[in-house]
């Protein structure tokens, strides 16, 4: 049975009840054979989702995408999940 999650990304952690997801986009890669489809990744950008909605977006590190995630929780779910 096939999957719907593939165009948010790759899952990369939970925080609380929010999830990071990484999106990579693909470039040809350098130096490869003519006729060839080798690609490589080109860059990744950070997304929080709750369930299926977005809620933060593009992020540049995971680190940063985490920090957003917690300050999205607010003080309420901070407390509860206790971060």
């Amino acid at each position: 049975m096939a999957t719907k999650s593939g165009l948010k990304g790759r899952y990369i952690c939970k925080v609380g009840h929010l999830d990071v997801y990484a999106k990579d986009t693909m470039k040809p890669k350098k130096n490869r054979r003519p006729g060839s489809t080798e690609t490589e990744v080109g860059s990744t950008v950070y997304n929080v989702y709750h369930s299926k909605k977005m809620v933060e977006k593009g992020m540049k590190t995971k680190d940063e995408a985490i920090v957003k995630a917690i300050e999205a929780l607010g003080n309420k779910y901070r407390a509860i999940y206790n971060l």
